[in-house]
């Protein structure tokens, strides 16, 4: 594999959404198994992604691939989608690829295109409540950057909901809530690390997790409570 700074970096994300009994207590579980430096080879990773996880085929009565069905179904969150499966027991899965520029210069020896060393991700959701169907839905997953160290992952998702110069502050939203010092989480769900709502149903979550192989024992991972 060439040495050659890639312009970006192509994220594999895979997301499981657990439906409980209480529609108002969803779970929505995120994994970063992989960061490639190309789209081909993020894109191989993806649709591997199920399969490394140690998922057969014919475990999911529902598996598509093809983004027409995923314009039909008018799925959430589509852009870079890869896989949408639902298991018998109605958990979904979903598996995509998004993109960021490459401001660290990662660069890789491994044949798979995928950078090794460890990684640190601030990610955005942005979750709707829908009244009509009753449940909450994500609607974006952004990874909005990318770090090799934790704490300057932390502060960097710090300001990810502000804006000075637009005039976005913590008073801007109905409710603010920031993990203290020395926690991992705001109370939103493991390693959220920035929860916002706003005046018209929408709330927004910020966390900060490592990347793991689905091969490995600990996983780092990201439980977002959305419902």
């Amino acid at each position: 594999m060439s040495s050659k700074i890639p312009e970006n970096l192509y994220h594999v994300l895979l997301t499981i959404t657990r439906m409980n009994k209480n529609p108002n207590n969803i779970i929505e579980t995120l994994r970063i198994p992989g960061t490639y430096t190309s789209l081909l080879a993020a894109k191989a990773a993806a649709h591997s992604c199920l399969y490394d996880a140690g998922y057969e085929r014919d475990f999911f009565p529902t598996y598509e691939t093809s983004h027409t069905i995923f314009e039909k179904e008018n799925l959430p969150d589509r852009i870079g989608l890869a896989i949408y499966a639902v298991a018998p027991d109605g958990t979904t899965f979903r598996v995509r690829i998004d993109t960021t520029p490459n401001k660290l210069q990662l660069t890789t020896d491994l044949d798979d295109g995928r950078i090794s060393i460890p990684l640190y991700y601030v990610v955005q959701a942005n979750v709707e409540y829908d009244a009509i169907e009753g449940q909450s839905t994500v609607r974006e997953m952004i990874v909005q950057g990318t770090f090799t160290d934790y704490l300057q992952a932390r502060e960097s998702a710090r300001g990810v909901l502000l804006s000075e110069q637009d005039g976005i502050l913590k008073g801007s939203y109905a409710a603010y809530v920031e993990a203290g010092e020395g926690d991992r989480d705001c109370g939103f769900g493991e390693n959220v690390v920035v929860h916002a709502s706003t005046d018209y149903g929408v709330n927004h979550l910020v966390s900060v997790i490592r990347n793991q192989e689905l091969g490995s024992v600990s996983l780092a991972e990201a439980a977002m409570k959305i419902g």
